[in-house]
Parts: structure tokens; C-alpha cells; sequence
């Protein structure tokens, strides 16, 4: 059984993920995974649909990237009704000052009969914002506010 790449971490009124990757990509996948495993159950959701996204931040490093990311799955969770179990991040790259980021996520449209709400998430937040490379993986951490 492959272990999920991520875990929930308690804080004080809020929650928030720990999450881990051997590269950049698969980091951004696993925190993906991590913040939808918080706001319901990704076994109930069925890959129906697929969007495609492209992010760029031109004057931010890789956890400015982290947050525009995140933010970006809340917005098309909100004002999408969309859920989403498949996160396939194909590049992260430098650019100028900033990151590029392309992706694909995969869900479907939100059920209320199937997809339960165990957490409502407002936004990642930048308390305790980390994102590391230690060499042979990728580690991180975002604090939600719920």
C-alpha cells in the first residue's frame, strides 16, 4: 500500500497538512491531495472532469507558487462546485524572478448525497509556510484557515 505523501497537522482553531515528494511536482500534488483529504472523502470522488491550469507568480518563490496553487483549487472548488482527487502537476519552473507551474486536475462536479463536508477550508495561509528540499525529497507544510 503507497503511503499518501501527506498528513493532517492540528493548529490551535485551524488545521493544516504536512506533505512530502521526491520533486517539486509530486510536492504540489501530495499538498493538493492533503487539503482535498480535508474537505471530504477522495474516495467518493469519481474522475470525471479535467481542467487544465497554468500558474504564474513573476516576483515569488516556490511557496508564493505553493499558496497561488492552493488558492486556485479552493476557487475552483467555490465557485466551481467542483471536487478534485487527481492532481497531476507536469512542470514547475523558474522564470525571471518567479515560478511557472502546469497542471491537470481531475474530479467532478460537488454532490452533496455523496461527497460529505468534513472540513470547509477558507484559504492556505503564509503561518508556518515551509517548503524544503532535503536532498533526496521535498517536504512541506501550509496552515488552513477554516
Amino acid at each position: 500500500m503507497q503511503k499518501p505523501g501527506f498528513k493532517k497537522v492540528e493548529h490551535l482553531s485551524d488545521t493544516g497538512i504536512e506533505f512530502y515528494g521526491n520533486s517539486p511536482e509530486k510536492l504540489f500534488e501530495n499538498a493538493a491531495k492533503g487539503m482535498f483529504s480535508i474537505i471530504t472523502d477522495l474516495d467518493s470522488i469519481t474522475s470525471r472532469d479535467k481542467i487544465k491550469i497554468s500558474l504564474a507568480n513573476s516576483r515569488g518563490n516556490m511557496e508564493d507558487l505553493l499558496i497561488l496553487w492552493l488558492e486556485r483549487l479552493i476557487y475552483h472548488f467555490e465557485i466551481d462546485s467542483m471536487v478534485f482527487a487527481v492532481f497531476k502537476v507536469s512542470t514547475i519552473k523558474r522564470c525571471g524572478r518567479g515560478y511557472t507551474l502546469d497542471a491537470e486536475i481531475i474530479g467532478e462536479g460537488f454532490d452533496s448525497g455523496r461527497h460529505e463536508i468534513k472540513t470547509g477550508i477558507k484559504a492556505p495561509t503564509y503561518h508556518q509556510l515551509a517548503e524544503k528540499n532535503m536532498g533526496q525529497k521535498w517536504w512541506g507544510r501550509v496552515i488552513f484557515d477554516i
